[in-house]
């Protein structure tokens, strides 16, 4: 063969590399930031649910704060007495069925 034959194959050839290259760094580089797409969405949810929470807390330090709420909450779930009270507890309807 000769050398404008050699160089007739090599150029389209080197062109075709050369463009596939090129084509699968594109992609991959789309891949990659359709990714992190969603890792933001992700990510904005949780934020929003950790927003959530941090409302729901700051109420209930507010809450808190409250002398009578205080009281209440104790008298309901730690069985909290006054003096002279007595406590009767009395077994739940859905727990003996």
């Amino acid at each position: 063969m000769s050398k404008k034959r050699l160089r007739k194959t090599y150029k389209p050839t080197a062109y075709i590399l050369i463009g596939c290259f090129l084509m699968y760094i594109l992609l991959s580089q789309a891949m990659a930031a359709f990714s992190r797409q969603d890792d933001i969405k992700k990510l904005e949810n949780e934020v929003a649910a950790v927003k959530k929470e941090k409302k729901e807390l700051e109420n209930e330090v507010e809450l808190l704060n409250d002398d009578d709420y205080v009281t209440r909450y104790a008298r309901e779930n730690y069985v909290f007495t006054r003096d002279g009270e007595q406590v009767v507890i009395l077994p739940d309807i859905d727990q003996e069925k």
